[in-house]
């Protein structure tokens, strides 16, 4: 088992303390940019100061969800990487519908699949860097559109065949039992797969029912002052763990330069590390940080043929 990160391929032990959805580069789509400037993350000099920080507290791993998309850039990843104490981990697969290039339309399965395959065996742009997640998202909270639909049986063809996770993203933290749902109908088994945004929609019946599936639930929106206080979601971590349900992990999903001192933001992933542990006790924090990310990012990789 390892875990592959943009430099290369580690023992699962050697990841410690991740955070489970994070963005170090991020250009979406100019539509989506040009109404909001507060999405474009670009330079490298700052992610290697947001890794540098992260590391000063102790944070060892981040799994960078940028995907295609979204403006994945893996010149500066493997650039930022190379100088930080930090392991890296990329991701393939698509963000959702509304970001998606118009080549997805008339793109086959079998064409979507192997692009995914490649990221993970081959190498993601040319480079030699390599994905060790494949990502999938949903952009609406009442259903998941046609080319959604094509695009998980992509994803879930794509991980049967490399053996790498998935991490989704749910829309306002809604539709987690249906990609769950659409994952097990092709194939995937649930505890390969981390749902996204949970904690967006704090409704513990949902979250129960999600959890009892089998997969992995991020609590990734930490520190957010627009979304329901840390408070809250600490409560509902506790009241998880209580039930039984303990496939947690943890996050802030900082995509934005408002969230990142370097850009001058709040709370970086220092800050939202700090805060987030100062709030538990050391087993939940290796639980949460340390062991579950362990288990959940590590694969048996099968090759590029």
């Amino acid at each position: 088992m390892i875990v592959r990160t943009v430099l290369g391929d580690i023992d699962p032990a050697e990841l410690g303390v991740t955070l489970c959805h994070e963005h170090l580069f991020t250009n979406p789509p100019a539509w989506a940019t040009n109404d909001d400037p507060d999405m474009v993350l670009d330079n490298v000099d700052n992610a290697v100061s947001e890794l540098d920080d992260f590391l000063a507290v102790g944070g060892c791993a981040l799994i960078e969800m940028t995907t295609a998309d979204y403006g994945r850039n893996a010149a500066k990843m493997l650039a930022a990487a190379s100088r930080s104490g930090v392991h890296v981990v990329s991701a393939s697969g698509y963000q959702k519908g509304i970001y998606y290039p118009d080549s997805v339309e008339a793109d086959s399965i079998d064409d979507l699949t192997r692009r995914f395959v490649d990221d993970v065996t081959v190498g993601v742009d040319g480079t030699q860097l390599r994905a060790g997640v494949i990502k999938y998202g949903t952009c609406r909270t009442d259903h998941i559109r046609d080319d959604e639909k094509k695009v998980q049986i992509a994803v879930a063809r794509a991980h049967l065949a490399t053996g790498a996770p998935i991490s989704t993203h749910c829309q306002a933290g809604k539709l987690g039992t249906v990609q769950v749902a659409g994952f097990e109908e092709h194939g995937v088994d649930p505890n390969r797969v981390l749902i996204g945004h949970v904690d967006r929609n704090l409704d513990y019946d949902y979250i129960r029912e999600l959890a009892s599936t089998g997969v992995w639930i991020g609590f990734d929106h930490w520190t957010k002052p627009k979304y329901p206080s840390d408070d809250i979601r600490m409560a509902f971590v506790e009241r998880l763990f209580d039930d039984g349900f303990t496939k947690i992990m943890v996050s802030g999903d900082l995509g934005r330069p408002s969230y990142q001192p370097s850009y001058g933001g709040t709370p970086g992933f220092a800050g939202l590390t700090r805060r987030v542990q100062t709030r538990m006790n050391d087993k939940l924090i290796h639980q949460l940080f340390v062991v579950n990310p362990a288990q959940f990012f590590a694969f048996d990789p099968v090759e590029a043929h």
